[in-house]
């Protein structure tokens, strides 16, 4: 299929790096031990809400950061009903009074502040707030980040975040999870307001989330149960990040499927455990079709109904379920694997497997392997590379191109993910899934630039023995992860000596060409001899239009055509294509990322759907004040700033 032909990149993706990213103040020259967070935070607060009460433009735009790209907002559904970001001061000022006015915003009303340092050079009175609406009636929060600007060292916002926490007649209820879920009905044919595609972390999430709205649901998934998503994978999986990041929501409430004393790099088995707990837990295994697939896919533009046509595994039989909204919760890399078909595969004597199919090195040796090629360098690879060499396996690594390399304990920083530690999980989700990536980003490259300044050596070692590092000093995770989904590597402390002392090969700067009989063939001519290859190079196609086929049947690639391209970033700064309503396509979410993404935009999905089902929530808002309405749908209707 190809992409081009039939599947235009939409909306375009941008660089993040340079048109995204934001050049951060600096704000050393102002004395922040004399600083008032409280007092500064209230003034500005005050401001922002009388200027917005009276529609008074001028007075909300002199709030924001004066140069023309230095402010950002991000709205997530409080006041656009959308996920947008707003860039430059006047732009801000435009939207904010144009949409508080349409959505009826009530008063601002200040929450709390504080000075937050990052280094010697940047500081700021980070501030929150609350607001109703009610144009739909409805609750939200926001955020604040305030610096003295311009000659007059007046306190403006550099970046603001504002995002929708309930309904005000349709409150997430808690209480609703512990009630009895409805078993399936046993017709071969029913109707349910939602159709979750894919039972893992994402999917399961989401069921809860829509749970404790009172929407009902039924999941789809091939496995037989909850939490085979990770009890399937290889045997030394563990996960990279620690597992303050790792809870799901309502959590509280939620026995811990994994002991205090779990590491913090989880197993696949406690990650399993974890969501195969929260299923148990809110009963939502009742409303999980398990080892089913789906057959065919249409949608009735004039009902505006969804029909699913299902292979139910477990009763033998076909059965099709009319849904209002649809929801594909696949994964990252939405289906199949990633192993080209390289020439010469029929001559090669060997195993050749894919990551999923991997268990561990044993059964290679087994199998009578006394040598494997790992091909990739990210999390899998260095996953599965020491496994292979502990199993008495010659391991070779074959890594195509720079890998960017974090060490884990750079994540335990407060300005990053070591935030979940000690604030509420709620908190921290706002700020890094909720902020403007604008600012976001190069706060995270700071994080991790300060802690690689302190080491700049430390993988000068592994670089001599032939792997290609990019480290924290000139290399992004965030963009790893927005535009590659995933593609780096979080060091735990295992592979990086094993290639450093020799005890495993790497071969860098190339790529397998081809098979011989007993080895494979590099694409710098060379061969290398081996009795097994293990393919760490991913899943799918990031592009979801190009997996739908696969995922939701026949009669997909009538719909797939019209959504939007995923993964990689807009010109506002937003992710393609996930969490959120399509222009052209009523009523289907696609819903990927990891588990921080889970619990954030399980939420935001469920209060799209739920808004639409009660026939509450707005149409999407999708201009841009002071762009021209004729400007070519390429732009899809942002503002491109040539200068970010």
């Amino acid at each position: 299929m190809a992409l081009h032909a039939e599947y235009p990149e939409f909306p375009p993706k941008v660089d993040i790096r340079g048109q995204i990213y934001d050049v951060l103040p600096n704000t050393s020259s102002t004395d922040w031990a004399d600083v008032d967070a409280s007092k500064v935070g209230f003034s500005v607060v005050t401001e922002l809400s009388e200027g917005l009460q009276r529609r008074h433009q001028p007075s909300v735009a002199k709030l924001f950061t004066g140069n023309a790209t230095g402010a950002h907002w991000k709205d997530t559904l409080a006041l656009t009903a959308h996920l947008r970001t707003f860039n430059g001061g006047k732009t801000v000022a435009a939207a904010l009074v144009e949409l508080s006015h349409l959505r009826r915003m009530t008063a601002v009303e200040f929450g709390a502040a504080q000075v937050v340092k990052a280094n010697e050079e940047l500081a700021w009175v980070d501030c929150s707030f609350y607001f109703s609406t009610e144009s739909p009636k409805a609750r939200c929060r926001g955020k604040l980040m305030l610096i003295p600007d311009g000659a007059d060292g007046e306190w403006r916002i550099w970046s603001m975040s504002t995002w929708l926490t309930n309904f005000e007649d349709h409150l997430e209820d808690e209480t609703l999870l512990r009630h009895p879920s409805t078993p399936l009905p046993a017709e071969t044919d029913f109707r349910t307001d939602v159709l979750v595609i894919g039972g893992g972390n994402a999917g399961v999430i989401l069921a809860g989330r829509l749970k404790a709205l009172n929407v009902d649901y039924v999941v789809v998934d091939r496995n037989k149960q909850v939490g085979d998503n990770w009890r399937l994978r290889y045997d030394c999986m563990r996960f990279h990040t620690f597992k303050s990041f790792c809870q799901t929501p309502y959590i509280r409430r939620c026995p811990r499927p994994y002991p205090d004393e779990a590491s913090d790099a989880l197993t696949k088995d406690e990650l399993a455990n974890q969501i195969h707990a929260f299923a148990h837990e809110f009963d939502l295994n009742q409303r999980i079709l398990h080892q089913s697939s789906i057959v065919a896919t249409s949608y009735d533009a004039g009902k505006k109904l969804w029909s699913v046509r299902i292979a139910d595994g477990v009763r033998g039989c076909e059965r099709v379920v009319t849904c209002r909204c649809l929801v594909v919760a696949t994964g990252a890399g939405f289906s199949g694997v990633n192993v080209p078909d390289l020439p010469g595969r029929d001559k090669f004597r060997g195993a050749i497997i894919h990551s999923t199919e991997y268990g561990n090195g044993k059964q290679l040796v087994d199998a009578g392997a006394k040598s494997v090629i790992v091909v990739g360098s990210a999390n899998t690879a260095f996953d599965i590379m020491p496994d292979c060499h502990k199993a008495g396996l010659q391991t070779t690594m074959i890594q195509r191109s720079p890998t960017y390399v974090v060490p884990m304990s750079y994540f335990a920083h407060p300005m990053g993910l070591g935030a979940y530690e000690f604030l509420p999980i709620e908190d921290c989700d706002a700020v890094v899934s909720g902020g403007p990536l604008a600012v976001g980003g190069p706060l995270l490259a700071l994080c991790h630039g300060m802690q690689a300044m302190e080491e700049p050596k430390r993988y000068d070692e592994v670089r001599r023995a032939g792997l290609q590092v990019e480290d924290s000093l000139t290399g992004d995770l965030l963009i790893n992860l927005i535009d590659r989904c995933g593609g780096h590597f979080v060091d735990m402390g295992k592979g990086i000596e094993l290639i450093t002392t020799g005890q495993v090969g790497i071969r860098s700067g190339v790529v397998p060409a081809g098979y011989t009989a007993d080895g494979v063939l590099l694409s710098d001519g060379s061969e290398v001899k081996t009795d097994a290859v293990v393919w760490c190079t991913g899943f799918g196609n990031l592009d979801v239009r190009k997996s739908l086929p696969d995922i939701l049947g026949k009669g997909a690639k009538q719909f797939a055509s019209k959504m939007e391209s995923t993964w990689g970033v807009d010109a506002e700064g937003e992710t393609r294509g996930l969490w959120k309503r399509q222009p052209d396509v009523d009523n289907i979410y696609v819903f990927a990322g990891g588990t921080g993404q889970h619990r954030w935009f399980s939420k935001v999905i469920a209060l799209q759907i739920k808004g639409m089902l009660e026939g509450i929530f707005p149409e999407a808002y999708r201009r841009t004040p002071g762009v021209e309405e004729t400007a070519p749908k390429e732009t899809n209707g942002v503002h491109l700033h040539s200068n970010l």
